[in-house]
């Protein structure tokens, strides 16, 4: 289901593209989510540490002060992992933009992504 805010806002499942300097959102695909952290019980798969850290990121999120374009404060999923970004909803791409869909290395190069941190090994 697609979800939209007064105003074209999407909300739920919204994909990204990065044209123009813009990065713009428009519904379908799954890739951009507003950035709200949801809070849980504590459980056997949201133990104390994942609650814990919720709490922080929360808190982390909230001291972000507003974007003075308009924008909404934004997760933005790839296939390499998720970045912050500030995203305006429901404007439309502008020409050939570059979306979730494209190779990753046409994504990096757009987003300006920095190469990852090797896998630290588990002992």
């Amino acid at each position: 289901m697609i979800l939209s805010e007064p105003g074209g806002h999407c909300r739920g499942l919204c994909g990204w593209g990065r044209s123009d300097r813009r990065m713009d959102c428009d519904p379908g695909g799954g890739s951009c989510f507003h950035a709200i952290f949801l809070e849980a019980e504590e459980s056997d798969f949201h133990d104390k540490a994942l609650k814990d850290a919720t709490s922080q990121i929360r808190s982390i999120l909230a001291a972000i002060p507003p974007d003075a374009e308009g924008r909404s404060l934004s997760f933005v999923h790839t296939k390499m992992g998720t970045i912050l970004a500030w995203v305006s909803h429901g404007r439309g791409f502008g020409p050939d933009p570059v979306t979730y869909e494209d190779d990753d290395a046409a994504v990096a190069a757009a987003l300006g992504l920095t190469p990852p941190d090797p896998p630290k090994a588990a002992y």
